[in-house]
């Protein structure tokens, strides 16, 4: 299963689940390391807890290539006001 790291709260980290649409919990020094807010990961739940972690490098990358080319397509529109001075 894979899951988002949303964000750190103070040294909590929210993680939520792209299946089933949970949302967990966990100490970040429970994370694998190098984990940052934005990263995806994958997990091995048992009894809907987890019990394995691995960084998803493939789809935190596919991620970010999404949104650059996104950012892309914002930025080379015309600046131009549609407005009449």
């Amino acid at each position: 299963m894979k899951a988002y790291i949303d964000r750190f709260e103070e040294s909590y980290a929210v993680l939520l689940l792209e299946e089933s649409k949970k949302q967990y919990i966990k100490p970040i020094d429970h994370l694998p390391l190098g984990s940052s807010p934005g990263m995806w990961l994958t997990l091995t739940l048992k009894n809907n807890e987890i019990i394995k972690m691995e960084l998803d490098e493939e789809s935190t990358n596919s991620a970010k290539k999404s949104v650059e080319h996104l950012m892309a397509q914002l930025r080379a529109k015309k600046k131009e006001s549609k407005f009449k001075k």
